[in-house]
């Protein structure tokens, strides 16, 4: 098992970005040569951007998440409808990444979502969570993300 820190991931993603993979857009990517590693990266990427679209791209098409506000979405579809409405819910969500390791085609995230509520611009969010990610054939399949719902 290999750990990336954030300057680990950020060497990542720069080596992705030297060999010519563009980032993953509705249009879809060049995925090839990427990792499990590399795609939960760019998904993270994506998150930063606010890039829903590129987010349903690195979701296989019937992929599933399951976390404590959404006990099975199927779907990389539905999967971006949510991630919409989180970026509708907190306009400056951002994710960092706290660590980051493989163990064949499955990824382990532990990061941390911050960001403001839209309705309330003066409430910090501010959660530790951690996701589980399976990746396959360059998409990810199964997103299992755990996190305290009673975090402030």
């Amino acid at each position: 098992m290999k750990t990336i820190t954030l300057l680990g991931l950020a060497c990542a993603l720069g080596t992705v970005a030297e060999a010519a993979l563009p980032p993953a857009t509705a249009e879809g990517a060049s995925l090839k040569a990427m990792d499990p590693e590399q795609t939960v990266a760019q998904k993270f990427d994506a998150f930063n951007r606010h890039d829903a679209d590129a987010i349903q791209s690195l979701y296989a098409e019937d992929a599933t998440l399951q976390s404590p506000d959404y006990p099975q979405l199927q779907g990389n579809a539905k999967i971006a409808d949510t991630y919409r409405w989180i970026f509708a819910a907190i306009p400056d969500a951002r994710d960092t990444i706290s660590s980051i390791e493989t163990a064949g085609s499955n990824v382990y995230v532990q990061f941390v979502l911050t960001g403001h509520l839209k309705d309330a611009p003066g409430k910090a969010v501010s959660v530790r969570i951690m996701s589980v990610y399976r990746v396959g054939k360059h998409r990810i399949e199964s997103d299992s993300t755990y996190y305290d719902r009673k975090t402030p």
